[in-house]
């Protein structure tokens, strides 16, 4: 049975802008972030209000006769030029995940992140929100759902561990995702194999070429162009996934493939440089093919150069540290080689001009990925004249 909510959804929209963007997202959406903390919660964690999915507020440039033409909404806004924007799926403790999926359908936000780095990896719960999204869509563009992807606890070691652990990438877009963020891209092996063999089917693709996985292990280079190294270890079928995305199951392994590799593909891939190993690679990491977004991770990287220092005891805000020489540095590392290799570069959105992260700001920058409440995002669109409707 379909649970329906529109006029739960059009009396929050009542409410306005200012409810639903109480606060500034943080750099990240982790633990102790602002976004986290509005995570709704039950049981042992009490009850938490979540501000309004959507305040309606739409740009002046606003098309409401726009059509479209993708399953990936997000894929569908850069080919257009236009910036995204994101923010977390609300998932946790005493939140009923289909519930909250027909909750989210009608959101803001460009693309859901549902966070399992360190929320619960669990798959039903996973299936159950991807669900009430299709449930309680379509989205105002006339989208299935938002894009879905999955930041996971699965993170880029290396080559060896990756091949480990690619059923459970897998499993995660059988569930009808339409992408990965892997944390800790440490080594530009790993995040080959993640996503040429964890991401993809085996199908030749017009275009790329592929050789044997037995042979191509023992190459030290890494792939470049349409030239890849491995070929993809997806198998049949993903009936769910198809379900999802409202393809048929022969459409639906025609399009789950990484985009902008395959120009047809619906799925995205990004990486965080979180970490000094990280910085390492960045350059390499980067440019292998199959990769969408990149961000540089403030938050992690803070620990990896700071140390405790930066964390109170007492539980009171730790320092601003992103605008310190080495993260600064960081940050431009990740940033020119995501120009270099047209990634969408990620970076925090905020509505506050005398922030470093003022929406307007980033984006002239060079963001197209901005983790930003509504706030952030309405001066964002209306900056770039944007006509899909929110």
């Amino acid at each position: 049975m379909q649970i329906k909510r529109r006029d739960l959804l059009g009396a929050g929209m009542a409410l306005g802008v200012g409810m639903a963007t109480q606060g500034v997202l943080g750099q990240e959406g982790e633990e102790g972030s602002p976004q986290a903390r509005r995570r709704p919660a039950g049981g042992m964690f009490g009850t938490r209000m979540e501000p309004p999915v959507n305040s309606g507020v739409q740009p002046s440039t606003v098309d409401f006769n726009y059509k479209p033409r993708r399953v990936n909404k997000a894929i569908e806004l850069w080919e257009d030029g236009q910036p995204i924007y994101y923010g977390g799926s609300g998932l946790g403790a005493g939140v009923d995940p289909y519930a909250q999926g027909v909750r989210m359908a009608r959101t803001y936000m460009d693309a859901i992140n549902v966070e399992m780095e360190h929320g619960a990896l669990d798959f039903m719960q996973l299936r159950e929100f991807m669900r009430g999204l299709v449930d309680g869509g379509p989205t105002r563009s006339g989208h299935r759902t938002p894009a879905v992807f999955v930041e996971t606890c699965i993170i880029g070691l290396d080559a060896q561990y990756m091949r480990a652990n690619t059923w459970v990438l897998e499993q995660l877009l059988d569930c009808g995702i339409h992408g990965i963020h892997m944390c800790h891209a440490r080594r530009w092996e790993a995040i080959e194999v993640a996503t040429q063999m964890a991401m993809r089917y085996p199908f030749p693709r017009p275009g790329i070429t592929t050789p044997d996985n037995d042979s191509a292990a023992k190459s030290d280079t890494p792939s470049t162009g349409t030239t890849l190294k491995y070929q993809g270890l997806r198998g049949s079928s993903a009936s769910y996934a198809a379900q999802i995305w409202g393809v048929n199951g022969n459409k639906y392994n025609h399009i789950a493939d990484l985009w902008p590799l395959n120009k047809q593909g619906e799925m995205i891939f990004g990486v965080k440089i979180e970490d000094t190993y990280c910085d390492q690679d960045v350059d390499k990491t980067i440019a292998l093919p199959g990769l969408s977004m990149a961000e540089w991770g403030p938050g992690d990287h803070s620990f990896w150069l700071y140390g405790l220092s930066i964390m109170p005891e007492d539980g009171s805000r730790p320092p601003d540290v992103t605008t310190r020489p080495e993260m600064v540095k960081v940050r431009q590392a990740v940033l020119d080689n995501c120009k270099k290799n047209n990634v969408m570069f990620l970076n925090a959105g905020s509505p506050d001009p005398n922030s470093p992260s003022y929406a307007i700001t980033q984006i002239k920058d060079g963001a197209m990925v901005l983790e930003a409440p509504e706030a952030a995002a309405i001066i964002g669109r209306e900056y770039t004249k944007r006509k899909m409707p929110v």
